[in-house]
């Protein structure tokens, strides 16, 4: 697990752990952009606090496997993202959200690919679960490239119930 301290590498990533420590540096690159959180299942965050409660309540997950998405070049922590237990799924799901300024540039393609790599060689997993909002077709870029493949429309629902979004879900077997 990321709490064990496992770090993933792709060409310009580093994949590492989330700390306290990063509460400002995420809260001021992704968690508080209402952009980046417009298809997420968490609402943006109005604080250094809300941040910091949130990778207080991931660490103490024992199902989740998140990592910080830090670029080689700069050291900036520019995203995150990994893999969570879906029991309406029964397997893991991958997530990811990466700041505005870096979108469309193969960041996140790298990390999901790193990330696959690590379900399967390392949680051994076989199969793999993902969905992407419909109006949010680049994410659905991202999954193909992962390896995902489209199975059929469904939808989600933000962590408090207050959005609803039609989605594509993906699956990926190994």
């Amino acid at each position: 697990m990321t709490k064990l301290g496992i770090i993933l590498k792709t060409k310009r990533l580093l994949l590492r752990p989330l700390t306290l420590d990063d509460a400002e540096e995420a809260y001021r690159n992704w968690t508080s952009d209402p952009e980046v959180a417009r298809f997420m299942r968490w609402e943006v965050h109005d604080s250094p606090a809300v941040t910091r409660a949130w990778l207080v309540a991931d660490a103490q997950d024992e199902k989740a496997h998140n990592f910080g998405f830090v670029r080689k070049d700069t050291g900036a922590l520019i995203g995150c993202g990994g893999l969570c237990w879906s029991k309406d799924h029964g397997m893991y799901e991958l997530g990811y959200n990466i700041m505005k300024s870096c979108w469309n540039q193969g960041y996140t393609t790298e990390a999901a690919q790193a990330l696959v790599v690590y379900a399967r060689d390392e949680l051994h997993q076989k199969r793999l679960f993902c969905c992407h909002a419909v109006d949010n077709p680049a994410s659905g870029r991202v999954m193909k490239k992962a390896g995902f493949v489209y199975q059929r429309d469904g939808s989600y629902t933000n962590f408090d119930g207050t959005r609803h979004f039609a989605c594509r879900e993906y699956l990926l077997e190994f």
